[in-house]
């Protein structure tokens, strides 16, 4: 069967890790204008963003947020890695500085 315009032959699944809005910082601004963006480019992404929390009661995030790490809790990102595989993601992209990720190397 040919690819049709009207229905993809492939969903890429896309997660996009970093902080997101409404945390206020450019990396989520950037995370969020480019999930944004790419939801809307065409009908072959569904995509979501894993967000990295710099304090414990989180932020009120919008639907496309699908899991939330605090950023001092090691443990956490293992569950990140375990939602992304179970999710069946097909590409990670991670947004990174100084500081978003916990621990003494940031």
């Amino acid at each position: 069967m040919l690819k049709s315009e009207s229905q993809p032959l492939y969903t890429h699944k896309i997660a996009l890790i970093g902080n997101y809005l409404p945390r206020r910082c450019g990396i989520a601004t950037f995370t969020t204008d480019l999930l944004i963006n790419l939801s809307q480019d065409d009908s072959t992404h569904d995509c979501c963003a894993v967000v990295m929390n710099d304090r414990v009661e989180g932020y009120r995030y919008p639907s496309q947020v699908h899991f939330e790490v605090n950023q001092h809790i090691m443990s956490e990102y293992r569950l990140a890695a375990d939602f992304l595989n179970m999710n069946g993601v097909d590409v990670v992209c991670l947004q990174h500085e100084f500081g978003i990720f916990g621990g003494e190397d940031g």
